[in-house]
């Protein structure tokens, strides 16, 4: 399916509503909507990029498009903005057995650009089929999707990543082994400036609402 991911400015619980009065805005104000999760940055010493990650699935881009343009202003608390959106096609690289037995997940989502010198079937490629097999292998991970970037999509908005990754977790303490993982800073730290502008690399660690399951 088609994701649309909004990254919320800095600063507190960016959403307005949770459970069923979430499900039942987020159906007036996109009525295509087919899955929706509230993603909330955990609370972290250091301030996070993002104070969270609404996140859209529908079943065509033209959904998608519209999504972006129209926004999702009814679901955010007063003084919450949007402050990047990301739409392309989800695809799913690794999702474990164990992964729908944990009600709540830890997620990472890391949007960022691709190298100026590569074309973006050379980026696309790179990242499905030689950094995705790599990425599977992150320690105790849950899941692993790449949401990549569709050139219907990208000629219709401006955005402001060519990509995003995300990588869940059971809970906060997994993810945090992972994170200073030797397979995540040589394996992947390794791979990565092959194909990314690593300066352009935005991370927030966060807990998923599942509103409506894509």
């Amino acid at each position: 399916m088609y994701k649309v991911c909004f990254l919320l400015s800095p600063g507190e619980d960016p959403f307005q509503y949770r459970g069923e009065k979430a499900a039942a805005h987020i159906h007036e104000c996109l009525n295509e909507v087919k899955g929706y999760v509230q993603t909330r940055a955990l609370p972290s010493k250091d301030q996070p990029g993002f104070s969270g990650v609404a996140e859209l699935w529908f079943e065509h881009p033209d959904a998608a498009i519209a999504a972006c343009r129209d926004g999702i202003e009814a679901m955010l608390k007063p003084g919450a903005n949007v402050q990047s959106s990301f739409a392309g096609l989800e695809r799913v690289v690794v999702r474990t057995a164990d992964y729908g037995a944990h009600a709540t997940r830890v997620k990472g989502v890391y949007p960022f650009c691709k190298r100026s010198d590569l074309t973006y079937d050379q980026f696309r490629h790179h990242w499905w089929h030689n950094h995705g097999p790599i990425a599977a292998l992150t320690d105790e991970a849950l899941s692993y999707y790449q949401i990549h970037p569709v050139a219907a999509i990208n000629e219709s908005l401006t955005m402001d990543y060519d990509g995003i990754t995300e990588i869940s977790w059971p809970d906060s303490a997994a993810a945090g082994r992972a994170l200073v993982s030797r397979q995540m800073r040589e394996d992947q730290g390794t791979d990565a400036p092959r194909f990314v502008d690593m300066d352009s690399i935005a991370l927030v660690l966060a807990e998923e609402e599942i509103v409506l399951a894509p």
